[in-house]
Formats: C-alpha cells, structure tokens, sequence
C-alpha cells in the first residue's frame, strides 16, 4: 500500500513540474513572439556590415545558403577600419538596400577585439548578433558552416532600440573573420538621451 501512495505521490510532482514548465515556456514564447511583432510593428529590416572585399554567403561554395549577407576577413592584427551597414540589400545586392549606419573594427595585438554598431539619425538597432572567429562562417554542431545569426556566440537584444551597441571580445589571434548583423528600425532618441547640454546663457 505504501509503494503503491508513494507511486502515486511522485507522478502527481512530475505531472505538477511537467505543467508549471510547459506553462513558463509558453508564457517564454508569448513574451517573444509579442516583442517579434512589436519590432515588426515599427518597419524593422535585416541588416548586415558590408565589405567591397568580402564574401558574400550566397556566393560562397563552402556554405548552401540562401541567406544574405557578408564576411569580413580576413583581418589581421593590428587593424583599424570602417565599414557601411546596409538594410534590405536582399541577395548581396546593394540597390535593393539602404545605407544605415557604421560598423567600427579595431583588433589589436593583444588579441583584443571591438566592435562598434553605429546607426545614422533616424535608425536604430533592436537586435544584434556577432561572429568573430577563425574561419569565414560559424559552425553547426555537426561541424557544417552556417550563417544563421542565432548561432554568432555574441547577441544582444534592445527592446527600445538604440543607436550604439558595443562589444569587446578578447583571446583571438592569427587572421579573424566578422559577420554583423542586426535588426534595424526607424527610431528617435528620448529627450533624456539627448543630453541637456546647451551651453551657458549670459
């Protein structure tokens, strides 16, 4: 009797943890899928750092894509550069996209790496996903290349958006690749991120 009430006691905890889960991973996906439309809602756009020299994925023949975009690379250390981040620009076709900002590279030789995401007046970042590595793509587990943006190591997500997202990687060396993406919005600085500075009135 008691095997059979202590039986009947653990199915009814794992029954309780099984729905209280299944309830946070739906109230997860809610709150994902609300802040998808939310995004969305404002004209958002897919965007990618771009370089005359580097690769495009859909005309790479390592990697079966029909994504857009592009590698950066390869950089050596030291390196200092600039490059112009392009929405819209479906297929690697600049004509299609639209000019939106600025991504600044520095890596040093201390195998230090920064990436700066800087978007022109009126645009703003709500997403971005970062690759920085040895070879031009990421990888899948299965050791296959991918440039799926969920599988850059480093993210970030801006719910109110932004016009500057920084990182700073450190351990690299020898020749590195960079794909930058982010999702980009029409946006406008709050009074408050102006800043207040209007000089002294005499």
């Amino acid at each position: 009797m008691k095997t059979i009430f202590k039986f009947f006691l653990v199915s009814l905890l794992i029954s309780f943890a099984s729905c209280e889960k299944s309830e946070i991973s739906n109230e997860n996906d809610f709150l994902e899928a609300e802040s998808r439309e939310s995004i969305d809602a404002k004209g958002c756009e897919t965007a990618f750092a771009y370089d005359k020299e580097g690769i495009c994925f859909i005309d790479d023949d390592d990697l079966n894509s029909n994504r857009w975009g592009w590698s950066i690379g390869p950089l050596s250390a030291p390196f200092n550069g600039a490059y112009d981040i392009y929405q819209g620009a479906g297929r690697c076709d600049l004509d299609n996209g639209e000019l939106v900002g600025t991504l600044k590279v520095s890596y040093q030789l201390d195998g230090t790496v920064s990436v700066d995401y800087e978007a022109f007046e009126g645009f703003g970042f709500y997403e971005t996903h970062l690759f920085i590595g040895d070879e031009k793509f990421p990888r899948k587990n299965n050791g296959s290349f991918t440039v799926a943006p969920g599988q850059y190591p480093y993210g970030d997500s801006i719910p109110d958006g932004t016009d500057l997202v920084s990182y700073s990687e450190s351990g690299f060396s020898g020749d590195i690749y960079i794909i930058a993406h982010s999702v980009v919005c029409y946006y406008e600085k709050k009074d408050d991120d102006k800043g207040d500075d209007k000089g002294d009135e005499n």
